[in-house]
């Protein structure tokens, strides 16, 4: 494993897919398939790490924690994050608070991601006067809202005011979340979970909305389809499994009983999608006050068996954990290499066949810290073995890409 003074992370992400796999042209298997899962079917995956808050402590902004750190608090400006009693409860009461929990790391090509969460506290009585005649108080138009997520992708990290800003929706691909809603003809939302893909289209509000109605998925223009009414002073267990080119959310009782299950979705319909760096965010990002509460008493994190937390194709930085990986692979025609520079830095990205022998230089110059995509087209190239060289003013990095026409 390759340890980098100037940490690079690189990933290469296949646009275009030459597995032999069969796929489903509209991108949604038959519910029949889905009928066939059960609670908890973990046949054929291994835990990773589990964390269950078995350990009293304040949490702390940029803190790490769990095994090998592989989780960290993002809060600002008052949010909190309280450990007692085998549990931790997440609160953001005021204005432009936060309290979240994230992946310290990129999450791997495929995985499966559980938490375990309830006695959510997020009815829009618990408004104050006060809250309402603040002026940062958003009333979405008439339409109170007061929720938190219970699990979310993005395709980066959040910092700063945008962790509760419009950052949320263009930078999210999957969802499961609580969000009660008082709408503006005096009807209310009450205790609704949503389950939730973002398209890769814009409208004025973000990434268009894909929501789950308990037996298909919604692809209107604009909608907002409740899966489940939720219980106050009860737990659940909400999973989001990435699999053979396909996202699945599950929610599940205290008794590991699925309550709902959606139809795989395929990545090519998600938002983002095509950029495989990938984090896990749960917990409340707010801009206006949301007055609520909930707990956390699980999050856990498997893979794929036969799969490490770390293949041969990733790298890992002493400092932070961070992990690459080369997913999918092989590929036929298009892939988008992407890389994570922790410093600016000079780079060159080259791509190398088996023998050594220079095919193409997709990039060179200057890049500041970031994270950055480069499309490379070998639709000109034969079948065969490459390398992705990514040089820096301190390192090099060659990933194995395997071509199949």
């Amino acid at each position: 494993m390759l340890r980098l003074a100037s940490f690079v992370a690189l990933i290469v992400c296949v646009a275009s897919l030459g597995t032999g796999k069969a796929q489903t042209p509209a991108g949604l298997l038959p519910t029949s398939i889905i009928h066939m899962v059960t609670a908890f079917n973990d046949s054929g995956w291994n835990i990773v790490y589990q964390e269950n808050f078995d350990t009293d402590f304040e949490a702390i902004d940029g803190q790490t924690f769990g095994e090998e750190g592989w989780l960290i608090f993002q809060l600002l400006n008052g949010g909190a994050i309280t450990v007692a009693n085998g549990y931790a409860q997440l609160n953001a009461p005021d204005f432009w608070n936060a309290a979240l929990i994230r992946s310290t790391d990129i999450l791997r090509g495929e995985y499966k991601i559980r938490t375990k969460i309830g006695f959510i506290n997020y009815d829009l009585t618990n408004y104050e006067q006060d809250d309402y005649d603040n002026p940062d108080f958003n009333d979405h138009d008439g339409y109170y809202e007061n929720g938190m997520y219970f699990l979310t992708l993005t395709d980066r990290t959040c910092s700063g005011n945008e962790c509760a800003e419009n950052w949320w929706h263009y930078h999210r691909k999957m969802v499961i979340d609580v969000d009660n809603h008082l709408n503006s003809d005096g009807g209310e939302t009450f205790h609704p979970v949503f389950m939730v893909y973002m398209a890769p289209e814009e409208n004025s509000g973000g990434n268009l909305l894909r929501t789950w109605d308990g037996t298909q998925w919604d692809t209107s223009p604009w909608n907002w389809n409740v899966a489940y009414t939720y219980d106050y002073d009860t737990w659940y267990y909400a999973e989001l499994e990435k699999s053979d080119y396909h996202i699945i959310l599950r929610l599940y009782d205290a008794d590991q009983n699925i309550i709902e299950v959606t139809t795989p979705v395929s990545l090519d319909l998600v938002n983002a999608m095509d950029d495989t760096l990938e984090y896990l965010y749960l917990g409340e990002p707010h801009t206006d006050d949301y007055e609520g509460d909930v707990r956390l008493d699980e999050i856990t994190l498997l893979v794929p068996q036969g799969a490490d937390a770390v293949d041969d194709n990733e790298i890992r930085d002493p400092k932070r954990s961070i992990y690459s990986k080369n997913y999918p692979n092989p590929f036929n025609a298009t892939t988008v290499i992407s890389f994570i520079l922790e410093e600016g830095s000079d780079i060159r990205l080259d791509i190398y066949d088996l023998l050594g022998r220079h095919v193409e230089t997709l990039f060179e110059g200057t890049k500041e810290a970031g994270v950055y995509s480069v499309n490379w087209n070998a639709a000109n190239f034969p079948s065969g073995i490459y390398f992705a060289r990514l040089e820096t003013a301190e390192s090099t990095k060659n990933i194995k890409m395997v071509l199949l026409k």
